[in-house]
């Protein structure tokens, strides 16, 4: 399926840097589900971001940070 392109990312960064939040979502059901929304939008925009004039990684730049590669937990 298109846009899914992301998906192994999204869980592979999700269980390293935000492992409660992918325990919680493995728990509720929703990890595989939110991997893929995430991946689909994300995908969305780098696409909508490359008809712009941007190269694909500098879109990826741009996009992931805010979908896909999400900032760490905190700790305490």
């Amino acid at each position: 399926m298109l846009g899914l392109q992301y998906v192994g990312l999204a869980l592979k960064h999700w269980k390293e840097w935000r492992p409660k939040a992918y325990r919680q979502m493995q728990k509720d059901g929703t990890l595989n589900e939110r991997a893929q929304t995430a991946s689909k939008e994300a995908a969305k925009q780098v696409a909508s971001l490359m008809e712009a004039g941007y190269q694909k990684h500098e879109a990826e730049e741009v996009v992931l940070p805010e979908l896909i590669l999400l900032p760490p937990e905190k700790t305490r």
